[in-house]
């Protein structure tokens, strides 16, 4: 399960319902990928018009997107979402649990395979 944890402000926000609305047209994950990328290369201004072409490099449905945006209707669960993560004690990002086992920060594979190992070891036994 994915949980926003919005916490660099209003761009944070927008772009978290930004994908939430790209969601709607099965591309989460697309959509997700490529604001990173963006805020990796370009360091865009992540305003509801750079939001919008990026859906639209997407192909999504740039006027259903565009509602969806301008509704809000995400914005609730953004909040909810992050005052949750914030809870469990996370304060940076990319925060990870695997059966209650928290992974800070960016980790190697094997780091992952082993938390996953141990899990599974412990759900046999």
């Amino acid at each position: 399960m994915y949980k926003h944890f919005a916490i660099l402000g209003l761009e944070s926000s927008r772009a978290a319902e930004a994908s939430e609305c790209a969601a709607e047209q099965n591309k989460f994950w697309a959509y997700h990928d490529l604001v990173f990328e963006d805020q990796i290369s370009a360091r865009s201004t992540l305003d509801q018009e750079h939001l919008a072409s990026l859906a639209g490099d997407l192909e999504l449905d740039t006027d259903t997107f565009g509602e969806c945006m301008s509704s809000g209707k995400y914005s609730l669960q953004i909040t909810r979402d992050s005052q949750a993560v914030q809870a469990l004690g996370v304060r940076g990002t990319p925060g990870f649990l695997i059966n209650g086992v928290f992974i800070s920060g960016a980790q190697p594979f094997d780091v992952f395979q082993q938390i996953i190992d141990e899990q599974l070891a412990a759900q046999i036994n």
